[in-house]
C-alpha cells in the first residue's frame, strides 16, 4: 500500500463516507506515477471513496461433497485397469499378492505346485503379475507341458461347459465336460489349442508316432 500525505489532504476526519473531490484522482494518478506504477492499476472503490492499487480479486470458496467410499465392479476382461504388466513365466511362480489397496476383486492366480489357476480375492492396486481377470488368461499364460500329463479333471462344480484335454493313455486330444471350477491345468478350450499344445497321436497304417509342436 501506498503511503502518502494525499490520504490526510482529503480524508474526512470524521466517519468513512466522504466523497472525492475531482482533483484527487488526478493527484493520485500523479502520486501513482512518480511511483514508477501504471494508471492501469488503480482501482476506484465507488463504495469507499477511495482510490487503492489494483488488488486480485479473491475467488469465491468452492464446495466441497462429501466423499462416499464405493466399491468399483470389476474391470472387464483385458482392460489392464490399475494392473501389472504380465512380464512371462517368472511371474507365474510368484504368491498371489492381494495388494495395499481395499477392492473385493475376484482374480486368477497359477498355482505352479498343483498347475492349476485358483480364484484369489484383489484389493485393485499394486501386487504382482500372477494376477489374471480370468481361469481362461491364467492358464494360457501359466500353463506348462506338464499340465498334459496331468488326468482330466472335471472339477467339484456342476455348471459344465465342453472343454478339451489331453488324454496320455490314447495320445490325443479329448472333449470332456468341465464342471466350472477347479480342475487341472489339462484343460484346453478348443481342440486345435489342446492339439497344438500337446501334440497327437497319428495313425498311419500300421505306424503310430507322436507329433509335439
Amino acid at each position: 500500500e501506498i503511503k502518502s500525505p494525499l490520504r490526510n489532504r482529503y480524508s474526512h476526519p470524521v466517519g468513512r463516507t466522504m466523497q472525492l473531490r475531482p482533483t484527487l484522482i488526478e493527484d493520485f494518478k500523479t502520486l501513482v506515477a512518480e511511483q514508477g506504477m501504471s494508471e492501469d492499476t488503480i482501482i476506484i472503490k465507488k463504495n469507499k471513496g477511495e482510490c487503492v492499487p489494483g488488488e486480485q480479486v479473491t475467488p469465491e470458496p468452492q464446495i466441497q461433497r462429501a466423499r462416499r467410499n464405493v466399491v468399483l465392479p470389476a474391470p472387464e476382461e483385458g482392460s489392464g485397469d490399475d494392473m501389472p504388466i504380465f512380464r512371462g513365466p517368472e511371474a507365474c511362480k510368484s504368491q498371489p499378492d492381494s495388494g495395499p489397496c481395499f477392492g473385493m476383486l475376484q482374480r486368477y492366480h497359477y498355482n505352479s505346485s498343483i498347475m492349476a489357476c485358483q480364484m484369489f480375492t484383489y484389493g485393485g492396486c499394486m501386487g504382482n503379475q500372477n494376477n489374471f481377470g480370468t481361469e481362461k488368461e491364467c492358464l494360457q499364460s501359466c500353463r506348462t507341458e506338464a499340465a498334459c500329463r496331468l488326468p482330466m479333471d472335471a472339477g467339484p462344480c456342476k455348471v459344465f461347459t465342453d472343454l478339451w484335454a489331453f488324454d496320455s493313455a490314447a495320445g490325443k486330444c479329448v472333449s470332456f465336460k468341465y464342471g466350472g471350477c477347479k480342475g487341472n491345468g489339462n484343460k484346453f478350450y478348443s481342440q486345435k489349442e489342446c492339439e497344438e499344445y500337446c501334440g497327437v497321436m497319428m495313425r498311419n497304417g500300421d505306424d503310430e508316432f507322436l507329433t509335439v509342436n
